[in-house]
């Protein structure tokens, strides 16, 4: 498999049902379409919000996603990152983290992060591969009842530098939760 065969769309009103469709099916127990909408909105607490569809040789196989936080201006984060159960295990989970990187690379930032839960076990792997730094999240002023699960976030640098680690910084994750339990 070759990166050259992937192609990233960026999401816009015009092709959010298709991205909403991709997303509920990778992760259905998620409300897609009201994320995708505040994300393509632009958010004000973000300084960046980009995701894309991701295709392989023209047919939609994912999503993916760049952004960021104001108080965190050099970290790209990953977002609403998935590749359709009929396309995994095949190689395009690390091509689409691969292409992602460098496009938060190549659009200026020093580190790329991403926050994931310790039931993504096949997640875990894919960053462990790509010598992704894990750290456990437990920022205790970032705790609500709905994230119950471990949360940690996986670092790298993008610049030739060290990465400096996350150390329980504020996310934000909490208010997070909060909005999205209003939209079920």
């Amino acid at each position: 498999m070759k990166q050259d065969m992937i192609k990233l769309v960026k999401i816009t009103n015009e092709n959010l049902e298709l991205a909403c469709k991709i997303q509920n099916e990778i992760f259905p127990e998620e409300d897609a379409r009201e994320n995708f909408i505040e994300q393509i909105n632009k958010n004000p607490y973000r300084k960046e919000m980009d995701y894309y569809i991701v295709y392989a040789e023209n047919i939609p196989i994912g999503v993916t996603g760049i952004y960021s936080y104001n108080e965190y201006p050099d970290d790209a984060w990953l977002g609403w990152f998935g590749i359709l159960e009929a396309y995994r295990q095949k190689g395009y989970g690390g091509i689409v983290l691969d292409i992602t990187m460098e496009l938060a690379r190549k659009k200026g930032y020093k580190n790329f992060r991403i926050y994931t839960d310790e039931y993504a076990k096949s997640a875990h792997k894919l960053y462990e591969s790509r010598n992704m730094i894990k750290e456990l999240y437990d920022n205790p002023d970032d705790k609500d009842e709905y994230f119950i699960a471990d949360i940690y976030i996986y670092s790298i640098s993008l610049v030739d530098e060290p990465i400096d680690l996350w150390d329980n910084k504020l996310l934000g994750l909490k208010e997070q939760g909060e909005k999205e339990n209003l939209y079920k």
